[in-house]
C-alpha cells in the first residue's frame, strides 16, 4: 500500500483496491465453480475410472482376471453343466472361484508353458 497525502492519491488508491477486491471475488467464484463441479457423482467416478486405469500394471491384472474367470467359469460348465441339483450348483461356484483364482495367480507360469508347448508343436 502506498502513502496517501491528497485526495487525489486516495480515489486512486481507493479504486485500486476495489478492482483488487473484484478480481478476487471473480478467483473465489471460479474456484468454488470448480470445486462443486469436481464433486458431481459423475466426475468423481470419470476421476475415479482414469485414476485406476493408469495405475501400473492394471491391464496385465484386468487380463489375468478376465482369463481366470473365463477358465473358471468354462470349467464349471464342463464339470457340472445344467444341473438342478443345488449341492452341485454350490460344488460349481466352489471349484469356478478356485480355478479362476488359481489361473488368475499362475498367469504367467501357464502363459510360459502354452508357449513352450506351441514352440514344440510347430518344429
Amino acid at each position: 500500500m502506498s502513502r496517501v497525502y491528497t485526495s487525489s492519491d486516495l480515489r486512486t488508491e481507493i479504486l485500486a483496491l476495489e478492482a483488487e477486491r473484484l478480481r478476487q471475488e471473480e478467483d473465489l467464484k471460479n474456484t468454488a465453480s470448480a470445486a462443486i463441479d469436481s464433486l458431481k457423482p459423475a466426475n468423481l467416478i470419470k476421476n475415479a475410472f482414469n485414476s485406476t486405469v493408469k495405475t501400473p500394471g492394471f491391464s496385465r491384472n484386468l487380463l489375468k482376471g478376465a482369463a481366470g474367470l473365463a477358465v473358471g467359469f468354462l470349467s464349471k460348465k464342463i464339470l457340472i453343466g445344467r444341473s438342478s441339483n443345488m449341492v452341485k450348483k454350490a460344488l460349481g461356484a466352489v471349484v469356478e472361484l478356485g480355478v479362476a483364482k488359481a489361473v488368475a495367480d499362475n498367469a504367467g507360469k501357464i502363459t510360459s508353458s502354452g508357449m513352450k508347448l506351441i514352440g514344440k508343436a510347430v518344429k
